[in-house]
């Protein structure tokens, strides 16, 4: 009886993560606005890169497929690849899907050990590996 209520419990938990939405979608999708918009000053505030509309085109819709946190030497900082699916309207009005890997970092706050900072978007590329547009 102990397993079969452990086995619906797990099954339950299963079920209600696979519909939840991600941690990532918020800041992704704040991050594809501004963009979108070129609004630099909003974007200073959560990437160190932007994803420009004119060259590479504008997100329109996408869905996270995979995420890899990645803890850097020492526990000073630690980043994330979210691997994303992507409906993208390229600037001559085509629109194709393309696989990215977005890297999101953070680090503790100054003077503490046990706070983090936000996460910031700081390198966007596509599946073949081209780099997106450092932001001037």
């Amino acid at each position: 009886m102990r397993i079969a209520r452990a086995l619906v419990a797990s099954l339950i938990a299963v079920a209600f993560t696979s519909c939840s939405s991600p941690g990532e979608e918020p800041l992704l999708s704040q991050f594809f606005a501004a963009s979108r918009l070129r609004d630099r000053t909003a974007l200073q505030e959560i990437a160190s890169v932007s994803f420009e509309p004119n060259v590479q085109g504008i997100i329109t819709r996408f869905e996270v497929t995979h995420v890899v946190l990645v803890v850097e030497a020492g526990g000073e900082s630690e980043s994330k690849d979210v691997s994303i699916s992507a409906a993208v309207r390229l600037p001559d009005g085509q629109t194709v899907q393309k696989i990215f890997v977005v890297t999101m970092s953070r680090r503790r706050t100054a003077g503490d050990t046990n706070h983090w900072g936000g996460w910031m978007i700081t390198a966007i590329k596509d599946a073949s590996g081209s780099p997106s547009t450092p932001r001037s």
